[in-house]
């Protein structure tokens, strides 16, 4: 009988789960790795609900499932083997209500609703894009390492759908990589560092890494973190994940423009030193190196998570510190913390050229988690993400007692919304 509430990390190849894999889509447990995404949003058309349902069950023979990306990550380890184009399907309430013939708001205990509806200080839904401001029933992920096979793929899919969902938006991702191949977002920090695992493999990697080092953190977590039963399918192997999905812009420019300004203010005149105004705010220098460990990037090597919050007696201040605001490092942050698969958007910053991220992130529970997170990150007067800010902060932080400075934020909402991730079974079965 397989158990969500595990208390060791999950055995890939331990033939209980061959059967949860199997029905589990992928890019849950582990990012699906890709270096180029397609967001496609959907409304399924009215008064043609039956053509939809066949549609999707044929579709869903397409999806990459988490047996098939366990594989696929197997054979990139051996002989870096790229693994054919990556495809997943989530679901919103308002999709569930089409196909499942309910209210949404009849199905609370299943389903949570929509991003529109959420009470987290964002802007309003009339304010946000196009597309995202209409009623999204699902969101088809394409992704790849090859750009052209990536479109491809999406114009094949949109031939499937003709006539039976409209295309709303579509959203395109690529990774950014710094100069070391990490991937960075476009402020410039490497993203993606403190990450649940749920597989031995990468348990056992994680140890090898930290074998001279007393750990501070554990990166292990049950799959409950991520995982619940189907809903809407009674099987006992069949599972999926709640997924939060936003388009967030980023004004790298203001950011930058803000960092030499405090800088200028407090008296920081090398790149160093104005370098670390930025890992105050953030919380890390670019490289990934915690503020909270050292005052320079580059000097802390493999040691880029290992710290606790609340074992800092060094003077440094924790106000405004997007990491800490999003992940306290105690017991009530590590049940907030979700599996983020989120990607870049626009190559690079200038005049005209919007950029940022496609954030997203798997869950159990949208609202002890993602909506948790953020309510935090509001309380900390988060720049990153917090969207309740004062007008003005203090620059105590950054050594300058008595001075005051405009405040901004440097990231945008821009649109969103609420899905599911069905087992491949209820999906085949729709």
């Amino acid at each position: 009988m397989i158990t969500l509430n595990n208390k060791k990390p999950v055995n890939i190849y331990d033939p209980a789960y061959d059967k949860l894999f199997e029905n589990l889509q992928g890019n849950i447990l582990k990012g699906h790795g890709r270096n180029f995404t397609s967001h496609i949003f959907l409304r399924f058309e009215e008064n043609k609900k039956d053509k939809v349902k066949k549609w999707i069950a044929s579709f869903a023979n397409e999806i990459t499932s988490c047996k098939k990306q366990i594989k696929e990550n197997l054979a990139f380890k051996r002989d870096r083997t790229s693994g054919d184009t990556f495809i997943g399907f989530y679901i919103s309430a308002l999709g569930y209500s089409f196909l499942e013939n309910f209210n949404s708001s009849e199905k609370e205990t299943d389903f949570f609703g929509s991003m529109k509806d959420a009470n987290i200080s964002d802007i309003k839904p009339s304010d946000w894009e196009s597309g995202f401001r209409e009623d999204i029933h699902a969101m088809i992920l394409v992704a790849d390492d090859n750009l052209m096979l990536l479109r491809e793929k999406e114009i094949s899919i949109r031939k499937e759908m003709n006539g039976k969902c409209k295309i709303v938006k579509i959203e395109n991702g690529n990774v950014i990589r710094n100069e070391d191949g990490a991937g960075v977002e476009h402020f410039g920090y490497a993203d993606g560092i403190s990450q649940p695992l749920f597989f031995s493999d990468e348990i056992q990697e994680l140890e090898t890494k930290y074998k001279d080092v007393k750990i501070n953190f554990s990166s292990f977590f049950p799959l409950s973190q991520v995982l619940v039963e189907d809903p809407f399918l009674k099987n006992e192997e069949a599972f999926g994940s709640y997924l939060v999905f936003r388009k967030l812009e980023q004004d790298v420019d203001g950011f930058k423009a803000k960092e030499e300004k405090i800088a200028s203010i407090v008296g920081r005149k090398t790149d160093d030193e104005k370098e670390e105004i930025g890992a105050i705010i953030v919380g890390r220098f670019e490289d990934g190196t915690p503020h909270i460990l050292s005052h320079e990037e580059g000097i802390i090597d493999n040691l880029s998570n290992n710290f606790l919050h609340k074992n800092s007696s060094n003077g440094k201040c924790l106000f405004l510190n997007h990491i800490q605001a999003t992940n306290q490092r105690d017991e009530a942050s590590r049940e907030m913390i979700m599996a983020r698969r989120g990607i870049p958007y626009g190559i690079f910053p200038g005049e005209g050229r919007e950029v940022g991220l496609l954030f997203m992130s798997f869950q159990s529970d949208i609202k002890k988690q993602f909506e948790a997170t953020q309510i935090q990150a509001n309380h900390y007067k988060d720049l990153i993400i917090g969207q309740n800010l004062p007008q003005k902060m203090n620059l105590d932080c950054f050594g300058k007692k008595g001075k005051e400075i405009n405040v901004e934020n440097f990231v945008k909402l821009r649109g969103g919304e609420y899905f599911f991730a069905p087992s491949i079974p209820y999906l085949k079965n729709v």
